[in-house]
């Protein structure tokens, strides 16, 4: 998205920009997952090191030509960067959350791209011991005059939503509360 040709007045973007002609305020940090529906899981057996990812077919987000097909991972200080294989990969993050709904493979999710999902039980967290890299969530504008008090009361707003899903997956023990930090 480009805020000048696209005639865009305010957006939301995972990850801060690096763009310093771009304004943001920050909404929250965000909790990533792996995960895919037990019916895939029966399929094709559960990954239990990110090394096992490979072996899986990876749902990816592609934005322009960039396929995101690494995924970052943590573990008692040890860095992971896997590349997963895929045989599909789409602009659309609500596309990738439905393939993975469907059963065709392993998604790298936020956790609120996809909280009914994990909180329903329709997608199961792969690989909990390793930390997939957190983002966050911005509201950027394409200048301060856009900032106006409407604009910070819907980024209250969206403060407010976005910690009642957060309080939800840490209620269900899929995060850390430092998530909230």
């Amino acid at each position: 998205m480009d805020f000048y040709r696209d005639s865009v007045d305010m957006a939301l973007r995972y990850g801060s920009s690096t763009d310093a002609n771009i304004y943001g305020l920050k909404i929250c940090n965000v909790p990533r997952f792996v995960c895919a529906t037990q019916e895939y899981i029966d399929k094709h057996g559960e990954p239990l090191h990110p090394h096992d990812l490979p072996c899986h077919n990876g749902l990816v987000y592609q934005l322009s030509d960039i396929i995101h097909d690494v995924w970052e991972f943590s573990k008692d200080g040890m860095d992971f960067k896997i590349k997963v294989s895929e045989n599909r990969a789409s602009n659309d993050g609500d596309l990738v959350r439905r393939w993975c709904v469907a059963g065709q493979g392993i998604a790298s999710k936020s956790g609120l791209d996809m909280p009914n999902e994990l909180l329903n039980d329709r997608v199961v967290r792969l690989l909990p011991d390793f930390e997939l890299k957190p983002t966050e969530l911005w509201f950027i504008f394409p200048s301060r005059q856009s900032i106006t008090p409407v604009a910070q009361l819907l980024r209250d707003m969206l403060r407010k939503k976005t910690a009642e899903v957060l309080h939800s997956l840490i209620e269900k023990g899929l995060v850390d509360k430092s998530v909230l930090l």
